[in-house]
């Protein structure tokens, strides 16, 4: 059997041959291949479809080999299921796709524009957090950064809307069916509302109220930026890597919000002072 393997590995290599395939272009070819498969796993990393899509690459593999080793049967079987699969995959896959793609589009040649759409998907957040403590709606708003929130999205109703001060005004009415529970928002866009968060059990949430607890629990698990207002006291709090500010006003808002957007620097070491003290006077009796 390896034997018979070896020969048709031969075979297929002394067919590239008969193509005039000179070895750069295949080299080029292969890394060609897996620059854009590291691209579509980076994108879609976080989601569903990448299981998906490692199934696709391991069927891939016994495609490439029953076409190299002549597998008429297997071919052909795999040929239909591959025509199949890859005619649902934009339908089962939509959601995916587009956040894949507009994961694409940002990037560094695109950082000014990218720069000024969370500019202004902040001040609508802002906006619509003064208007809701002023009025004592409760609301709370999760914002994703690198750790993924689908299994949090899928607990709510989905919305693929742009954000803005009126619809977050609109979903968090008292009376709107979306009132209860957290809208998710991630590439400026709200992927869904009314989502269920996990609750923190940390001693310092015993005092709070039932948004905080969520907002301090998923602040916890990942690197989200978490935005709740208290329906009984109508002030603004602020989750962040476990740790939550309270009565915080609009311009602060705004400011923990674009930190929590700017890319990490590395900071200088200062210099060291020195610490030694003069000696003491002897004091006076």
């Amino acid at each position: 059997m390896i034997i018979f393997i070896a020969d048709q590995a031969q075979i297929f290599w002394g067919n590239l041959a008969l193509l005039n395939f000179s070895w750069q272009q295949i080299v080029i070819d292969i890394l060609l291949v897996a620059v854009i498969f590291y691209f579509t796993f980076s994108l879609l990393k976080g989601s569903r479809a990448v299981h998906v899509l490692l199934g696709l690459s391991f069927i891939g593999v016994f495609y490439f080999l029953s076409q190299a080793l002549q597998l008429v049967a297997l071919g052909w079987l795999l040929d239909r299921f591959l025509t199949v699969v890859l005619v649902a995959i934009p339908i089962i896959f939509q959601r995916e796709l587009r956040m894949g793609l507009e994961r694409l589009g940002h990037t560094t040649l695109f950082s000014k524009q990218q720069k000024r759409r969370i500019d202004r998907m902040i001040m609508s957040i802002v906006d619509a957090c003064d208007v809701m403590a002023k009025a004592k709606t409760g609301a709370l708003i999760v914002l994703e950064h690198t750790v993924p929130l689908k299994e949090y999205t899928d607990t709510g109703i989905e919305l693929g809307a742009k954000v803005s001060k009126e619809l977050l005004l609109s979903i968090f009415k008292p009376k709107s069916p979306l009132h209860d529970g957290a809208v998710i928002i991630g590439n400026e866009r709200i992927h869904a509302a009314s989502c269920i968060l996990p609750h923190s059990f940390e001693n310092t949430a015993s005092g709070m109220g039932t948004r905080h607890k969520a907002a301090l629990g998923l602040s916890e698990n990942t690197d989200a930026s978490i935005v709740v207002v208290s329906e009984e006291r109508g002030t603004i709090s602020f989750a962040k890597h476990g740790k939550m500010q309270t009565n915080i006003d609009p311009a602060e808002l705004q400011s923990l919000l674009n930190k929590s957007f700017q890319p990490l620097k590395k900071k200088k070491p200062k210099a060291l002072k020195n610490t030694s003290k003069k000696p003491n006077k002897k004091q006076k009796a």
